[in-house]
């Protein structure tokens, strides 16, 4: 399916913990918003500024413009430091200027949904998180509850509140307001991961009227490959495109779950580079970082539609077994420190027991990184010197095979 998207609130953070099996849409086959269309046929020409921002980092700003008079007749402008684009369509011709070879699936989703919520609720399937007035799991009031008859419920601020939690692309509704005889969201959140999210605040809507021309005016013609699109594809597909196994050599976790399943959203270049990934389900968040990192790592030959390079988006579903790499068995002491270096001995007090001892164990992964650490046999008064010393230490991993491997260790530290 394709997502050619350049053609077409403390309470809500609790949504980020509820598991996806329990916000499951009820008796509701198309999944429908509140959110109007904008950009049909026959619609009030408009004039929209948004304002775009990091909840992690409101500093980085993004300015959106769009001027539509109708489907064959609009501007839109994307200004930040990451990325920016002018998209002029008019008539037939359609002009289209980047600062980047690659438009973020943030901007682009939001640029979408702003407008036209159709190419969302098209990604969204049978199971995927659906809290919306349709399936009566919100109303005007505010108040939003796990499934239309679940008795979980929030209130949130800005009233009437919908959530989408299509693939890739989980985005919250709220603040409508009415425009052009529909209602039309002034706040739209994509959540990134459990601890982000990008926040568009419509800062004016208003009727565009005596347009002046000079906006839609388009010079020289972009031709189909210069331009920028997204594709979603299988993960077969995107496996047959892979320069190397999709293959991760995960972290050996201290304690916990070992195996199971845990799958991410990756969206690729048009040059076959792996740009960014939204976790789906992870199952261990200690060896999330490192599997992110060698994700991040592969290579692909670039997906083709129409012979042209275009973005490509995937769901990846990985099985997990952090004990299939590396020794079997925790390193000792002796073997942990032969793998480090910048070794700094804690500073430990005057009245520290002589020959007392505190046992520390770690994960480090493939990349030579400590993914963790619990105390093993070791006293209370010891433990944080000896955690804070352990800390400033390097290790290199395990070459095998020519390959870096991840193991597990118990560094021992006695007390002079």
């Amino acid at each position: 399916m394709s997502l050619r998207f350049a053609l077409a609130c403390c309470a809500l953070a609790a949504f980020a913990s509820v598991p996806p099996a329990l916000l499951i849409a009820e008796d509701v086959p198309v999944p429908q918003l509140v959110q109007g269309n904008l950009i049909s046929p026959g619609s009030v020409p408009f004039h929209m500024s948004v304002a775009i921002t990091e909840r992690a980092d409101p500093t980085e700003h993004v300015d959106l413009e769009f001027d539509w008079v109708s489907p064959s007749k609009w501007r839109r402008t994307i200004t930040s430091q990451e990325f920016s684009q002018t998209l002029v369509v008019n008539g037939h011709k359609l002009s289209e200027q980047d600062s980047d070879d690659y438009f973020p699936v943030a901007l682009q989703t939001l640029a979408t949904v702003l407008v036209d919520p159709k190419p969302i609720l098209d990604l969204w399937r049978p199971g995927d998180p659906l809290l919306t007035k349709a399936n009566g799991a919100s109303d005007e009031t505010g108040r939003v509850c796990f499934s239309g008859t679940s008795k979980m419920c929030l209130m949130s601020r800005t009233g009437l509140t919908e959530v989408v939690g299509a693939p890739g692309h989980n985005l919250t509704f709220s603040d409508y307001r009415k425009f052009g005889g529909m209602r039309v969201a002034r706040l739209i959140i994509f959540k990134v991961d459990q601890g982000d999210s990008v926040l568009a605040r419509v800062t004016e809507l208003k009727e565009l009227k005596n347009a002046d021309e000079k906006l839609f005016t388009v010079g020289n013609v972009t031709p189909g490959e210069k331009q920028l699109r997204s594709e979603i594809v299988s993960q077969d597909h995107l496996s047959q495109l892979a320069l190397q196994p999709l293959e991760i050599i995960w972290p050996q976790v201290l304690d916990g779950q070992t195996e199971g399943e845990t799958s991410y959203y990756v969206s690729i270049d048009r040059n076959g580079q792996v740009r960014e990934i939204f976790p789906l389900s992870v199952a261990i968040e200690r060896a999330d970082d490192s599997a992110r990192r060698q994700i991040m790592s592969w290579k692909f030959r670039p997906f083709l539609k129409d012979d042209v390079p275009v973005q490509a988006e995937s769901i990846l579903k990985l099985n997990f077994n952090t004990r299939e790499y590396g020794p079997s068995e925790m390193l000792s002491d002796a073997e942990a420190r032969k793998l480090a270096s910048n070794v700094v001995e804690p500073n430990f007090p005057s009245g520290a027991t002589s020959g007392s001892t505190c046992a520390i164990r770690i994960a480090v992964d493939s990349f030579g990184s400590v993914r963790e650490q619990i105390a093993g046999e070791c006293s209370p008064q010891l433990y944080p010197m000896c955690s804070q010393a352990l800390g400033k230490w390097h290790f290199s991993p395990i070459s095998q095979g020519g390959k870096s491997l991840p193991y597990r260790a118990e560094i021992l530290f006695r007390v002079p």
